[in-house]
């Protein structure tokens, strides 16, 4: 998956709530693929959208 792809997809996840989880994070962007530049970029996208990131329990 292409790192707009994974953006998008975050962004929509947490649209839904105003937050995703780091379960949900770690569902949509498998540890194998992906390197840490994308995580930055996935992680200042939610920011810059005010969707937070949240530990598992709190959602």
């Amino acid at each position: 998956m292409r790192q707009q792809e994974m953006i998008q997809k975050a962004i929509e996840l947490g649209r839904r709530t105003g937050s995703v989880t780091f379960g949900q994070l770690n569902e949509l962007l498998p540890a194998s693929t992906i390197e840490p530049k994308d995580v930055e970029a996935v992680m200042q996208a939610l920011s810059d959208e005010g969707i937070n990131v949240v530990e598992d329990d709190q959602a």
